[in-house]
């Protein structure tokens, strides 16, 4: 509660009167009027070491514990700060105390087998002839990651059956225990999928890399001058018609050397072209007559 309210005391405790009356709660009237003598109770409570540490010199959080023990059927204040922790913001009952609720409503828990490597539990709802199980055993808290723990080291069978327990209380009475998780559970990490929704994500850790400064540029020797090449003479272009007509660029045959015979042919005539030559005459000579009339 807070001082706003310690100071109001009997006007805040009228409005609220009139604000339940205005809408027809006569719960709402109920829960303010228990609020307030749980939290006047809790100022003088929580000043003293009988109570667990979470709750010392905070009366309002004391007061909040003994209204929800209140919800679930636990009147007595003592035994709601006792039996009540605060887990990650949310309140969670030992699994003994929720198996005492499952067991007043009238419904039945009892022990197959408890070891410190298996735990069965079995239960029965009030009216009901089925049976339900919940085993635990190691092999089932190994691949869960929770065999590593401490409590899980130091005491394996009572934190078998304390997670058998509250698991088969779910089962077979969920509207006693009202959604409520053991405290077993939320400390190996069952957190409720609300709660997990509404924790904050931590912002993810930043990586800042430092790049070292570059080396200092070392000036580059200048590199000789290159030697200056003779210009390479240019071919002239082909003529017009060289480049027009392509049968141009075919190699010309080179003609014959002359023989002896032509030689001899080649040498300067002697004598009277009109007569015939001595051998001409005497070919002719043999040609019977009227040859060539």
């Amino acid at each position: 509660m807070s001082t706003e309210i310690e100071q109001a005391g009997q006007s805040i405790t009228e409005q609220e009167v009139v604000l339940a009356e205005e809408h027809g709660s006569d719960d709402l009237l109920r829960f303010a009027r228990d609020l307030q003598l749980a939290y006047n109770f809790s100022r003088s409570l929580v000043t003293t070491p009988f109570v667990p540490q979470q709750y010392q010199g905070n009366p309002g959080h004391a007061a909040a514990a003994i209204m929800t023990a209140r919800g679930v059927g636990i009147l007595d204040p003592m035994t709601a700060l006792r039996s009540l922790d605060v887990i990650q913001g949310t309140p969670a009952f030992r699994a003994n105390t929720l198996r005492a609720l499952v067991q007043r409503d009238g419904h039945e828990i009892w022990v197959v087998e408890a070891s410190s490597q298996r735990v069965v539990m079995q239960g029965r709802r009030r009216g009901d002839d089925r049976v339900q199980e919940s085993m635990w055993d190691m092999d089932r808290a190994r691949a869960m990651g929770l065999t590593n723990k401490d409590n899980w080291k130091k005491q394996p069978q009572a934190m078998l059956t304390a997670r058998a327990t509250s698991e088969l209380a779910r089962l077979i009475a969920a509207d006693t225990i009202a959604g409520l998780y053991s405290v077993e559970e939320l400390t190996d990490g069952a957190q409720p999928a609300e709660a997990a929704e509404a924790a904050p994500a931590k912002p993810a850790a930043k990586r800042t890399m430092r790049r070292k400064p570059p080396a200092p540029a070392v000036p580059a020797a200048p590199a000789p001058p290159a030697p200056s090449a003779e210009p390479e003479p240019v071919a002239p272009d082909p003529a017009p018609e060289a480049a027009a007509d392509p049968e141009s660029e075919a190699v010309e045959p080179v003609p014959d050397e002359p023989s002896a015979e032509s030689t001899e042919t080649a040498e300067a005539f002697k004598g009277d072209p009109m007569k015939p030559t001595p051998e001409e005459a005497a070919e002719w000579g043999m040609l019977p007559e009227g040859f060539g009339s």
